[in-house]
């Protein structure tokens, strides 16, 4: 006979080597007193260095949690956590990013907010473990909202999602059986379809400020570029690939504005600079030293420059690649 889980906990891994060693053995850290057993499912994504090697590795697993290995060929983020929602037997399903370090009181805090909080959709933040500088953290702070993040019990309904430290309810949701779409390759992409979906749905999703747990990647300045890039990539997949989200208001938008420059010559050429590969390199160049000479000072401006250029250019790339 099946245990009956409390909850399920969803790790989805693509060659993250020992970050996601460090997230389980976190995880074993919990405060588990409230629980009776927690279903661990960790999915291999089809990494160049599997993940069992590295699972072999762990010691004084919990007798409350049960872990269970997935391996799969490679097959994106979003239908790998489409897997583990699919796999998870408990109602209540907590999707971890592999790069993710709970505090111990992190996931009694979701159990408690699944049981008596306002909806089926919540996430909470994961600010980053370390920073390049002292105005990239206050910059980071601001992009990420993680100035919101407080000590008491709070949500907020929100027009937004966020996947790596977020929980469902399946007995809640109109599909048991999907929560992502498996088709969309971009990550982000996939979280842009379930806001409007939800929304059509009258589905809401809360964002609990008082959940947190740090994100394990040390931040600068190149890394934030490239994440954003994606990010655009990912908006553009999402775009094309699913265009009935563009009748949300936040997403039309959205859309309205990225493609708004064709409007303006002075702003098409302005635009067209600074997403050029050469246009992204003297914007980073002037970023660094900024940062470097003046690491305390605010950089809010040059950052947010950077980060926009990177983001319009990984869009534009995305509309050329997912059209054809």
């Amino acid at each position: 006979m099946d245990p009956v889980f409390d909850i399920s906990i969803v790790i989805s891994s693509y060659n993250r080597e020992n970050k996601i060693l460090q997230t389980i053995e976190r995880l074993f850290e919990s405060d588990l007193n409230d629980f009776t057993k927690i279903e661990l499912i960790v999915i291999d994504d089809g990494s160049p260095s599997p993940v069992n090697k590295l699972l072999s590795q762990l010691k004084n697993i919990p007798a409350k949690i049960d872990l269970r290995l997935i391996t799969q060929e490679n097959a994106g983020i979003g239908a790998t956590r489409n897997r583990g929602f699919r796999e998870a037997k408990a109602d209540i399903v907590i999707f971890l990013d592999d790069d993710i370090l709970l505090h111990t009181d992190t996931i009694k805090k979701i159990y408690k907010a699944q049981l008596e909080g306002p909806g089926p959709v919540i996430f909470g933040s994961y600010p980053f473990i370390s920073h390049s500088s002292a105005s990239l953290q206050q910059f980071a702070r601001q992009l990420f909202g993680y100035d919101e993040i407080t000590t008491a019990e709070q949500f907020e309904k929100v027009d937004a999602i966020t996947s790596g430290l977020l929980s469902v309810d399946k007995s809640k949701l109109n599909d048991r059986s999907n929560f992502y779409k498996d088709d969309l390759s971009i990550p982000a992409a996939e979280e842009h379809e379930i806001i409007s979906r939800f929304h059509q749905q009258g589905i809401p999703i809360y964002h609990a400020k008082h959940i947190a747990a740090i994100h394990n990647h040390h931040l600068e300045l190149g890394w934030l570029g490239q994440q954003q890039y994606k990010y655009g990539l990912a908006t553009a997949e999402a775009f094309i690939k699913n265009p009935e989200i563009s009748e949300m208001e936040k997403f039309s938008v959205l859309k309205t504005s990225l493609d708004s420059i064709k409007k303006s010559t002075t702003k098409k050429i302005i635009k067209s600079f600074l997403v050029s590969a050469v246009g992204r390199k003297s914007i980073i160049l002037l970023a660094r030293m900024s940062e470097y000479f003046f690491p305390n000072k605010n950089h809010d401006y040059i950052f947010g420059v950077f980060t926009s250029s990177n983001f319009l250019a990984g869009y534009r790339a995305g509309m050329k690649r997912f059209t054809h």
